[in-house]
């Protein structure tokens, strides 16, 4: 017996600029609320491992270049969680401006002397493909939470729902931001991936949580407070 498709009903659009910078307020502040702790402990926790690594080295060079990492990081941690949510709220605050396609840069064959540059792009292998698995790990884990919150940004923002590729509060979007944070700063591959693995533990694993609070929060101003996700099998 076939199954009917099911129709929906046109999305309401808020045009209403008040209102609109009144949710979007309220949803930046419950991002600085819900994310400063996690992106302190972020840099905390990383400073931490490399101390305690550099404690534990087996030689004395080993031991000075996990103290140079660390010295590296230092003046990046103090100002992270800052620069983070500033990032996060700018994103927020274009929500409805139209989001430009991403290009894919081309990537040059390799050459004579091309040595250093095949290491470096080993390393931005390394990265991408840890960049690509936490991502996975986490649009798994809040698949749900993420469809209802594109659904109501896209209202807000009055257009069709976001992607999760495109919607601020996801995976892609927060580690897009650490990744652009951490090579203005020029950090090194090895602190950029120790970084990142910290970043997974702890701000992307309470993720689901900080999801769910925008979604409470958009229902509650009357963004689609019925949305139930059913995913289709």
């Amino acid at each position: 017996t076939s199954v009917p498709p099911i129709s929906f009903s046109p999305l309401p659009v808020f045009e209403h600029a008040g209102i609109i910078t009144t949710l979007l307020g309220a949803l930046i502040g419950l991002c600085h609320q819900a994310l400063t702790a996690p992106l302190i402990l972020t840099v905390e926790a990383l400073e931490q491992t490399l101390l305690h690594d550099a404690d534990h080295a087996r030689n004395p060079q080993q031991q000075a270049d996990l103290l140079a990492q660390r010295g590296q990081l230092h003046p990046f941690a103090g100002h992270f969680s800052d620069r983070m949510l500033d990032a996060l709220a700018d994103a927020l605050a274009r929500l409805r401006e139209p989001i430009a396609p991403v290009v894919a840069a081309a990537t040059p064959p390799p050459g004579p002397g091309m040595r250093c540059v095949c290491l470096v792009a080993e390393h931005e292998v390394d990265r991408d493909l840890l960049l690509t698995e936490m991502v996975r790990r986490e649009a798994l884990r809040s698949a749900n939470a993420l469809n209802l919150l594109g659904q109501r940004l896209g209202v807000v923002a009055g257009a069709p729902a976001f992607e999760a590729d495109t919607l601020p509060l996801a995976p892609q979007a927060l580690c897009a931001m650490v990744r652009k944070l951490a090579e203005q700063d020029a950090l090194s591959a090895e602190v950029q991936m120790a970084l990142y693995r910290s970043f997974e533990r702890q701000v992307l694993e309470r993720l689901g949580n900080v999801l769910d609070r925008a979604n409470a929060l958009l229902a509650q101003h009357g963004i689609l407070p019925g949305l139930v996700y059913t995913p289709y099998l």
